[in-house]
């Protein structure tokens, strides 16, 4: 489904979704509506740090949600309402731009410590490394990956490939979305029930992105 936010088809950035749960930082209605339909999730909304780019800020798989220390209280106890929350304190905030996760394992940005690294795969109960995305640090939107698959920026190595299908254990291809955004994280939704993207992605990306996501 195609979707922006206040004509913003950067969607990726207001909202992180997992199997379960969708945590999105504006009261849209279209995109609520559309997680809950497309995606089969509960959505959370709540700011995070004030910010309503919940997507950058938050990382989220079926075990829980990790969020750094600057986290406002009541935004903390609406997610912890539904969720596991982890707070971390760390000058990496953005966690949702650092981590690219399933519920198997993911990449993170490479400058994370070992002991950040340890102290959320321990928590999210996944395998965790470091690893870039065409080179790109801020892996989470370079790339997108669910427990059924995943799409990555079009400049990444097939070493960085093999990487990221290993630790994750789903298939990646390749591919753009909103007319050729290849930052996929910021534009891209989804789970293994369906997925949300920006409103400018082509027919032709949207195939690719079905290909990727469910194989």
């Amino acid at each position: 489904m195609k979707i922006a936010i206040n004509g913003n088809p950067l969607v990726g950035l207001y909202a992180k979704v997992s199997e379960e749960f969708a945590v999105v930082g504006v009261r849209d209605a279209k995109l609520i509506s559309a997680l809950e339909e497309k995606l089969d999730v509960e959505v959370i909304v709540t700011k995070i740090a004030g910010s309503e780019l919940v997507g950058a800020m938050l990382a989220l798989n079926s075990r829980g949600a990790v969020v750094s220390s600057h986290v406002l209280s009541h935004e903390l106890k609406e997610l912890e309402r539904k969720l596991d929350v982890k707070v971390i304190e760390t000058l990496m905030t953005c966690f949702g731009n650092n981590l690219c996760i399933n519920d198997q394992g993911g990449i993170a940005n490479p400058e994370m410590s070992d002991e950040l690294i340890e102290e959320i795969s321990d928590f999210l109960d996944i395998n965790l490394i470091r690893g870039t995305v065409g080179g790109i640090k801020t892996v989470g939107m370079a790339a997108v990956v669910t427990n059924t698959g995943g799409l990555a920026n079009p400049n990444i190595s097939e070493w960085e490939i093999k990487r990221l299908e290993e630790v994750a254990g789903v298939e990646v291809l390749t591919g753009t979305v909103n007319f050729g955004t290849d930052m996929v994280g910021s534009s891209l939704l989804a789970n293994s029930k369906g997925y949300v993207v920006g409103r400018d992605t082509t027919g032709f990306e949207l195939g690719i992105v079905e290909e990727a996501l469910f194989p």
